[in-house]
C-alpha cells in the first residue's frame, strides 16, 4: 500500500492536509459490478489500495470491506464515495454510517454533487437526513405492529426465532454505546453483527 500522504497537490475533490484518503465502494447485488464507482474514485485522484469494497446480498449489513477500512481510518482521514447511498441502504443506515466515521474524526467526500457537508447546506443535509431516519424507523415500528395486530386478530400465535436482541444485549448494547463506545468496538465486544446491534440501539 502506498504511504503518500494526501495533500492539496491531490484533487481538489479529495483534498486534506492532515491524513489520507480512503475510497469506499458498494453494490447490492452478485449481478452489479464496481466499475462505475471505481472510476469515480480513481478520477477523484484516491489510490486504488485504498479503495475497500463491500458486495451486499439479502438484507445482510455485515460490511467486511468496510470493517477493514475503519480499522486503517485515523483522525483527519477522508472517506470519499460517489454518493451517500453507498453507505446504506436507508436514510437509517446512511446516518449511523456517518456518524461512526465522524466519532473517528475522519469526514466524509461525496462525489455528487449537492452532497457536500460544508456550511449552511452540510448542516441542512444532515438535518433533513436525520429526520427521513426517524420516519423510516416509525414506519418500520408501524408496520410491525400493524402485522402482529393483523396476526392476533386471525387467531394465530406469535412465534419467537432465536434472536440476538435479548433483553440483557440491549441493555449491553445501549450502556456500551452510551460510554462512547463505537459500532465496531460494540461489535468487537458483543459478537453481535452491525445490525443487531443498530437494532438494538433502536428498541
Amino acid at each position: 500500500m502506498s504511504t503518500t500522504t494526501v495533500t492539496k497537490a491531490t484533487t481538489e475533490s479529495t483534498t486534506t492536509t492532515t491524513g489520507y484518503a480512503f475510497g469506499y465502494r458498494r453494490v447490492s447485488s452478485v449481478q452489479q459490478d464496481y466499475a462505475r464507482q471505481t472510476a469515480a474514485l480513481v478520477e477523484a485522484g484516491i489510490d486504488p489500495a485504498r479503495i475497500f469494497e463491500d458486495k451486499l446480498t439479502g438484507k445482510t449489513m455485515d460490511r467486511p470491506g468496510f470493517n477493514a477500512m475503519l480499522a486503517q481510518l485515523r483522525p483527519g482521514d477522508v472517506v470519499v464515495v460517489s454518493s451517500l447511498d453507498r453507505f446504506g441502504r436507508t436514510t437509517t443506515g446512511i446516518l449511523s454510517t456517518i456518524d461512526e466515521l465522524t466519532e473517528h474524526g475522519v469526514s466524509i467526500k461525496s462525489l455528487k454533487p449537492g452532497e457536500s457537508f460544508d456550511g449552511i447546506t452540510g448542516r441542512l443535509i444532515l438535518t433533513v437526513l436525520a429526520a427521513i431516519a426517524e420516519w423510516e424507523r416509525a414506519n418500520t415500528a408501524e408496520r410491525a405492529a400493524d402485522a402482529r395486530a393483523a396476526r392476533k386478530a386471525q387467531g394465530i400465535k406469535a412465534t419467537r426465532t432465536k434472536s440476538a436482541l435479548t433483553a440483557e444485549n440491549i441493555d449491553t448494547v445501549k450502556r456500551l454505546r452510551a460510554s462512547g463506545s463505537t459500532i465496531a468496538a460494540i461489535v468487537a465486544k458483543t459478537g453481535m453483527s452491525r445490525a443487531s446491534v443498530y437494532r438494538a440501539l433502536d428498541a
